[in-house]
């Protein structure tokens, strides 16, 4: 009883922070947020909060952008999923995730002395226990290799392209259409500690002409000073959805799972 009652402190403790301001940019012109696509029914967004509200998680953080109404509208004050709800919305000038979480600290919209979750409402997970296993293994990460974050990556991909092996004379040996790369790929999800607050607000530069994300600026060096702890899962647990192929394929799996 300890421990469950140890786990239910912990996810208290720990906010999810849901960047959905994003366009469905490669997925032809729709005029909406690309949280709001809907998959057998429901949408992203729909996915996303259910995927955590079922493993106990209740304060969310929304930082949003794009016709950030109509987010806001959906959601309501969150009473519809039992959870406490917290909106971002960042002025235009602000892109890229990076930018959007700096923008919800110096805000005051995220508490900085909670950790945080954060999660991705265009990548579904097949597994609805993660969320405890990933901040379990957190946990142990933070205590006992001191670290500050802990990404969950797959132990592959499969690649958008044909690719060859090409001799000396320019002939092709072999091709091979998408194939399956075994690289470990991270799928987004993330947990920080309050300390990584600290690292964006320092090196997140709001007036900058770059479009930063917050796994090209602040993870790299988190991790070069081993401070990143990493949990690794099957590739077939996670749906990215990106491109109309993914949102098909993502659909069929879906109700296949039903």
């Amino acid at each position: 009883m300890d421990n469950l009652k140890n786990i239910e402190e912990e996810i208290k403790k720990t906010q999810i922070i849901v960047p959905a301001g994003g366009r469905a940019k490669r997925m032809g012109k729709i005029d909406k947020p690309k949280a709001l696509l809907e998959l057998d029914g429901k949408t992203l967004l729909d996915y996303s909060i259910e995927f955590l509200v079922n493993c106990g998680f209740k304060n969310f953080i929304f930082l949003l952008g794009y016709k950030h109404e109509q987010i806001e509208e959906y959601i309501g004050d969150g009473s519809k999923y039992g959870i406490k709800v917290v909106f971002s919305v960042e002025p235009e000038n602000i892109k890229g995730r990076a930018k959007a979480l700096k923008y919800a600290l110096i805000n005051n919209k995220i508490d900085k002395a909670r950790r945080g979750l954060i999660c991705y409402p265009d990548d579904l997970y097949l597994d609805k226990n993660l969320p405890i296993k990933f901040l379990l293994h957190h946990l142990h990460g933070v205590e006992n290799k001191k670290t500050l974050v802990t990404s969950l990556f797959v132990s592959g991909t499969s690649y958008p392209y044909g690719v060859a092996d090409i001799d000396s004379e320019q002939l092709v040996k072999k091709f091979i259409e998408k194939p399956f790369i075994q690289k470990y790929t991270s799928t987004g999800l993330n947990i920080i500690e309050p300390e990584v607050y600290r690292e964006i607000e320092e090196k997140i530069d709001l007036n900058s002409k770059e479009n930063p994300e917050f796994e090209q600026i602040i993870l790299p060096d988190l991790a070069e000073r081993n401070k990143v702890f990493s949990m690794i899962l099957p590739s077939s647990i996670w749906l990215p959805i990106n491109t109309f192929k993914e949102q098909e394929k993502a659909e069929k799996i879906l109700k296949n799972n039903c």
